[in-house]
């Protein structure tokens, strides 16, 4: 039976174009049962543990599955995900985008602070869950419309409440008002735009929007109803996006004061709207 340490290096060298360094060590994990790389790093010259499941894994991969989606997980902020084909893959930016919140929320309400928060279009309810580790004395509600993709926020985060429906319609029917609302919406048009694996496997109904800025609107337009007097709202949007936003902002929002930031990348991906 070959060790970890052969497998690593013979996928490494077949020079795969979904087989990176990284996907080689999660799927090594994964087939051996460790949770934390450094355990699998203390026994790579040891066999693998389970070699035909990886060999099915692989195989999958190989195909075009993203490796989150064969192993069913991912990592958030350091906090193990639950993902399916239900719901989005959580990104690098998602995760700028949460820590620049829990940054302002800290600072807002302190670290024992009890704000009322939403994550809306929660999908797996990672955003949510790296929330709650850090603010575990706020309410916080994880919205989505669909009720697959709450299934799987539901085992993502412990005392968060999930809530199904469009944008902000659950939370206005609840009578909720919000200190922090957080969002990463469906904000692709051009279906060009989008990678073919990602169009192949995740869920066109979280990355799909007709215009771009359809749920942008939509959630400007009904703030008023869920959010207090003094709030912070903080978006992930798509580059070049600056234009029409504050096109809707001059018209929904007057009187807030608002951000663009970039994202490691210099493309400018995040919204925050402050009142």
């Amino acid at each position: 039976m070959p060790t970890n340490r052969d497998i690593y290096f013979k996928l490494l060298n077949e020079d795969h174009k979904y087989l990176n360094k990284n996907v080689i060590i999660s799927l090594l994990a994964d087939a051996n049962g460790y949770d934390d790389r450094m355990v699998l790093y203390a026994n790579f010259d040891k066999e693998v543990r389970d070699f035909e499941h990886l060999l099915v894994n692989v195989d999958l991969v190989k195909k075009g599955m993203p490796y989150q989606y064969v192993i069913g997980h991912t990592y958030f902020l350091g906090n193990k995900i639950i993902v399916n084909k239900d719901v989005l893959i959580p990104r690098q930016e998602t995760e700028q985008l949460t820590v620049d919140t829990i940054v302002y929320l800290k600072k807002a309400f302190g670290n024992g602070g009890a704000p009322v928060i939403a994550d809306v279009c929660t999908g797996s309810g990672a955003i949510a869950c790296a929330i709650e580790q850090e603010m575990p004395n706020a309410k916080i509600y994880a919205t989505d419309i669909s009720l697959y993709a709450l299934k799987i926020a539901k085992k993502n985060v412990n005392k968060v409440e999930t809530l199904c429906g469009n944008l902000l319609q659950p939370l206005i029917d609840k009578k909720v008002k919000l200190d922090v609302l957080i969002c990463n919406p469906p904000y692709i048009e051009n279906i060009k735009n989008i990678d073919k694996q990602v169009w192949d496997y995740e869920p066109h109904l979280a990355l799909i929007a007709s215009p771009a800025t359809k749920c942008y609107e939509e959630i400007f337009k009904d703030a008023h109803k869920v959010m207090k007097e003094h709030y912070l709202m903080a978006f992930e949007i798509e580059e070049d996006m600056e234009k029409p936003l504050i096109e809707l902002m001059n018209k929904y929002l007057v009187g807030c004061t608002y951000r663009f930031h970039k994202d490691i990348y210099d493309k400018t991906r995040f919204l925050y709207i402050i009142k």
